[in-house]
């Protein structure tokens, strides 16, 4: 019989494989339940507490948590959130960019280019401060946090404020790397 069955590829097509694929990296579970629970905890940096929403997504832009603080009306803050992450991962910056580059200058044609963008990628993309990309030490997408349900400053310190929480467990970067956030105590 001239077929044979191999129950790994030869050594040279292993090699091949190797060179054509990439690897890569996500938050953990733990690492992102630690950044919404860090985030929440934040609201009470605060000078007025609201109530809000934490979405974690991993690399891809896949939920990994997703929290709703007791108060938080469940719907919009919910997909406001989860908005202001994947414009992070679909756009690889943080949400303010997104708002500061097609709506900053007011001219009438970015404007309609950022709404164009919001509606061809189904809502996924949102203009509004509050969405923070995580980075690995090497500069490699790894997640992102978005938050809703306060101002949209306070929502982006309360995203920033919890990666800040695990930067120690692990070589993170963010996107923005600090806040802006002039309402806290």
């Amino acid at each position: 019989d001239l077929r044979t069955h191999h129950s790994h590829p030869p050594q040279s097509q292993t090699k091949l494989m190797t060179s054509i694929l990439q690897s890569s990296q996500s938050l953990t579970l733990s690492a992102a339940d630690a950044m919404a629970d860090a985030a929440i905890a934040a609201v009470s940096d605060l000078r007025t507490h609201k109530p809000m929403c934490v979405t974690v997504l991993d690399a891809a832009g896949g939920i990994i948590v997703q929290k709703r603080m007791d108060g938080c009306p469940d719907g919009a803050y919910r997909q406001f959130s989860y908005a202001k992450a994947r414009t992070c991962i679909h756009l690889q910056s943080s949400s303010r960019t997104f708002r500061e580059k097609y709506t900053g200058s007011g001219e009438a044609a970015k404007f309609t280019q950022a709404a164009s963008m919001v509606s061809i990628m189904g809502g996924d993309l949102v203009p509004v401060a509050g969405g923070v990309l995580i980075r690995s030490g090497d500069g490699a997408t790894v997640g992102a946090i978005g938050v809703s349900g306060a101002a949209a400053d306070e929502d982006e310190y309360l995203a920033w404020k919890g990666v800040q929480a695990v930067k120690a467990r692990g070589d993170l970067a963010t996107v923005p790397e600090s806040h802006c956030c002039k309402t806290l105590k």
